[in-house]
């Protein structure tokens, strides 16, 4: 397959998603990792022709509001996970789930709350630099701001 991956603005949050564009079948996937918003656009019926699909052979999913965006990095990669999360109840087993996790590096969680994305940072064992080559001072200090621009507070 091949696809175009461009960068648009999210539907829901206005900040920066992935869209991931198959031109070839006109499949498409749209994830903000800012909010958590997603869309994906895929063919059901794989035995027709494209000339031949109806709007019944292709199923859509979106999650226009969701409650949030997860990122996870485990230790021994360089790989870093992110979804999204539907609810309230998913926020909760997500968190209880991964606090107790000892092979996870960083975990956060990102919501749009009152127009604003606020960052929860629910786990950070990270290395003293990591692989972005920011420091744990550098990540503590990117939680504080969040939590100072999210108070209103003038600075």
């Amino acid at each position: 397959m091949a696809s175009v991956l461009d960068y648009i603005e999210c539907p829901n949050c206005k900040h920066e998603a992935s869209d991931d564009y198959y031109y070839k079948t006109g499949e498409e996937y749209v994830n903000c990792n800012n909010c958590g918003y997603y869309r994906s656009v895929t063919i059901i019926n794989r035995d027709k022709n494209l000339s031949e699909l109806t709007e019944a052979d292709w199923k859509v999913q979106e999650l226009k509001n969701p409650y949030g965006a997860y990122r996870i990095k485990v230790y021994h990669s360089v790989a870093t996970e992110c979804g999204s999360i539907e609810n309230e109840e998913q926020y909760n087993n997500f968190k209880t789930a991964n606090e107790v996790d000892v092979e996870i590096e960083f975990c956060s969680i990102s919501r749009l709350i009152d127009g604003k994305i606020v960052t929860e940072i629910i786990i950070d064992n990270g290395p003293e630099v990591d692989s972005a080559g920011f420091t744990a001072e550098d990540r503590k200090n990117e939680n504080d701001l969040n939590a100072l621009e999210n108070s209103g507070t003038e600075y």
